[in-house]
């Protein structure tokens, strides 16, 4: 099967920007997508004849060290702070970055295929080295497969190659492109239970749709198996095997401190993000391998 579908560009020609970070390029029958070898990240997906499904901020900053703002990228090994600072442990003077490393690492592509129905798929890995062993003492390989089609396909995994079991958090940090935040809601998680990490880490029970007025940051550490945002275009998210659910807005406030979203292009996305948190995350023993699959469609 042709190739012709798969391009290669980097972000100072697609975006203008100061550095040029390694791109793939899909542009197909079925959809034109946007993957950044930095990160791991998709950073753009549009299905053919339908709006763009995910969203890149218009003042992303692509620097080695910085996440890119939009598109999904993916906080793993740990989510959020690192379980030192939560535990109030300096843990030695050790540096850990927020949402652990992956998403400001540069990924290996190990296949990059056309298949026959059109889409496109493309495998990335990610190995442990030097740099990794500081903050994470563990051997392990973490792949992102990508199955570009009518919809977006995500599987993450991640394979032990210590003699022990290892911990991993994870989360696909998903932002959709919406029609504006103020009329945006999500579906399908009346009657779970969340952290409410922007009200003092209060656990409540949502009781009908989740809609954003101000900032929203909360944890359903479970919830359902898949969800809705409605918009003009309503947009659906179901996942295998991630069973927690984070969603997120910054809201006008603490968006106008954000250099890569400010007070203007907040109200053009939410994120709903699929993984799995806290007690949630997994255990890998020696020698196993544990995956998970993300679904998204418009």
């Amino acid at each position: 099967m042709t190739q012709s579908f798969i391009s290669f560009s980097d972000t100072k020609q697609l975006y203008n920007a100061a550095q040029a970070l390694p791109l793939i390029v899909v542009t197909s029958p079925k959809c034109y997508a946007v993957i950044s070898l930095y990160g791991g990240q998709i950073l753009e997906f549009k299905p053919t004849d339908k709006p763009a499904l995910l969203w890149l901020s218009p003042v992303a900053l692509f620097e080695p060290g910085k996440a890119i703002r939009g598109g999904v990228p993916l906080c793993a090994p740990w989510f959020g702070p690192h379980r030192s600072k939560r535990e109030q442990n300096s843990d030695l003077g050790k540096v850990y970055p927020n949402h652990g490393f992956a998403r400001t690492s540069v990924w290996t592509k190990t296949s990059a295929q056309a298949n026959q129905d059109h889409s496109v798929t493309i495998t990335l890995a990610l190995k442990h080295s030097e740099q990794s062993a500081l903050v994470y003492p563990h051997q392990f390989t973490l792949e992102l497969e990508f199955t570009l089609g009518d919809e977006l396909t995500i599987e993450f995994a991640i394979t032990n190659h210590s003699t022990a079991t290892i911990e991993c958090e994870w989360a696909m940090h998903s932002y959709f492109a919406i029609d504006n935040i103020a009329t945006a809601a999500v579906n399908g998680l009346d009657g779970y239970q969340y952290v409410d990490s922007a009200n003092n880490a209060n656990v409540e029970q949502l009781n009908g749709a989740l809609t954003f007025n101000g900032e929203v940051d909360r944890y359903f550490i479970t919830g359902s198996a898949s969800q809705t945002i409605e918009n003009s275009t309503p947009i659906s998210i179901s996942g295998t095997n991630c069973n927690s659910v984070i969603t997120w807005n910054p809201g006008a406030e603490l968006a106008a401190k954000m250099p890569d979203i400010s007070d203007k292009f907040y109200q053009q996305f939410v994120c709903v993000e699929r993984g799995a948190i806290f007690e949630n995350q997994w255990l890998i023993a020696p020698a196993q391998k544990q995956s998970a699959r993300m679904v998204l469609s418009n």
